[in-house]
């Protein structure tokens, strides 16, 4: 290579790096802004508005909930139209204004209408996951398996350290003399980010999606059978993932009581509560090489693990009992999560509308978590986490494997392709030679084809 090849690509590696850093960071805001006054608002809501009865905060975050759910698939056909990195600037460029004037919100009625806006607004930095996962290319190579899987794990451990951050952000901005000072504050930082977000991936494309992402536009523009596998493995993959968030979530609410009557202790118990994200966070050096060995049997082995955990804090007697329990849930919430992702972008691509579609479903079943949990512990304190325990067995079992015509993912972009679809993926000039088709096919096919596609498997 020359030097001036070597410089264009020391060049473009920078920028790629870079173009990962801000969008790392606006997924890590997303996280904060959306959790970290959650745990604080009958407080907040008393200093600010003398507000004491609970209801009032149940009734804002419903409304702000639902506000989120009808706010992401609109975002998602705008996706469609507009690049995922505008429609990320305009989220942070709405919320940076909105952030702004929360603070400044003069009634419990004012403070309400502008968070539903903020949620809503928010709502576009989802658009940052995918625009990352894009960053780190497709699966039409074992190279693009590895960078991808390398991608979701940065993802988790965002997850992770966000539920630290933002409970110390919550608690820092209660503790301020003047609370909203604090509120506001966050203005700056969507504001910063707009600024990173317009220099650096204003002039980058939206997306990088390559021979699996053309293919996958074939499909899902075709009418009749040429969609319908899309959308089975679209449906498949949605369905996976609302049972594991479900599980994941459901035992959060009485958790920190159950541990009490244990014996925890306050303190105790809330480091019982985070210790599974310890646990997750631990795990994670290991994945790349549990999927090298396990490939596409990691999804189902790391929920087998989880629901083994959750099970055994349930039955756990004791604290110790808890805390092995706790620790195994860590290992199979890590692994699992990392597995569900990989899963999830392998049938929704990284174009943006796919993956609002299956983010919808995952937060309209996030909805139930709090009324399960309720209602299961009306009958005992812990039985929330047997309910987990069973739907992420559940979860186990449906991602075993999958009906046949779902079976090959978006990485494998031919290979499911009916006679006319594969030649409509064929160059027009080969098309002359009838003879060419199929040998095209099948080297594209076994190109695209990752190790561990569960076609190879079968």
């Amino acid at each position: 290579m020359t030097a001036l090849g070597k410089d264009g690509a020391s060049a473009r590696g920078g920028s790629a790096r870079r173009a990962k850093s801000v969008l790392l960071s606006v997924i890590g805001l997303h996280l904060v802004a959306e959790t970290a006054l959650t745990p604080f608002l009958p407080q907040l809501f008393e200093r600010l508005y003398g507000i004491e009865d609970p209801e009032a905060t149940g009734l804002y975050i419903w409304i702000c909930r639902i506000a989120g759910l009808a706010a992401l698939p609109l975002w998602g056909l705008a996706a469609r139209r507009w690049s995922l990195h505008g429609l990320v600037l305009a989220g942070l460029c709405g919320s940076a204004v909105l952030d702004l004037l929360l603070g400044l919100a003069p009634s419990y009625a004012a403070y309400l209408v502008l968070s539903t806006l903020i949620v809503s607004t928010n709502s576009a930095l989802l658009l940052a996951y995918p625009a990352f996962i894009a960053e780190h290319g497709d699966e039409s190579s074992q190279d693009g398996v590895r960078a991808r899987l390398t991608g979701i794990c940065s993802l988790v451990v965002v997850f992770h350290l966000s539920v630290v951050v933002s409970t110390m952000v919550g608690a820092g901005v209660l503790a301020l003399p003047e609370p909203r000072i604090g509120i506001s504050a966050f203005a700056v930082l969507d504001t910063l980010l707009a600024v990173l977000t317009y220099r650096i991936l204003g002039k980058r494309p939206g997306t990088r999606t390559g021979r699996a992402g053309e293919a996958r536009r074939e499909r899902t523009s075709a009418p009749g059978p040429r969609r319908l596998p899309w959308l089975m493995a679209l449906a498949y993959a949605a369905l996976i993932g609302v049972a594991f968030d479900f599980s994941a979530n459901v035992a959060r609410p009485f958790f920190t009581k159950f541990a009490e009557d244990l014996g925890s202790g306050s303190v105790g118990s809330g480091v019982l509560f985070f210790l599974p994200s310890v646990s997750a966070l631990a795990v994670l050096p290991a994945v790349r090489r549990c999927h090298d060995v396990l490939g596409d049997r990691l999804l189902p082995l790391s929920l087998t693990v989880g629901a083994a955990g959750l099970a055994w804090s349930w039955l756990a007697g004791s604290l110790p009992g808890l805390v092995g329990g706790r620790l195994l849930f860590g290992v199979g919430l890590g692994l699992g999560q990392v597995a569900v992702e990989l899963r999830m972008f392998r049938a929704t691509g990284t174009e943006g509308p796919a993956f609002t579609a299956v983010e919808t479903a995952r937060s309209a079943g996030l909805l139930a978590a709090p009324i399960a949990a309720t209602a299961a512990v009306s009958h005992d304190l812990a039985l929330p986490l047997a309910v987990a325990a069973a739907v992420q067995a559940l979860a186990a079992a449906l991602s075993l494997r999958r009906p046949r015509s779902t079976a090959s993912s978006p990485a494998e972009p031919v290979a499911d392709m009916s006679e006319d679809a594969a030649m409509a993926a064929v160059p027009p000039q080969s098309r002359r030679k009838p003879d060419t088709v199929p040998a095209l096919a099948s080297a594209t096919a076994s190109t695209a084809a990752p190790a561990h596609s569960e076609e190879i498997h079968r």
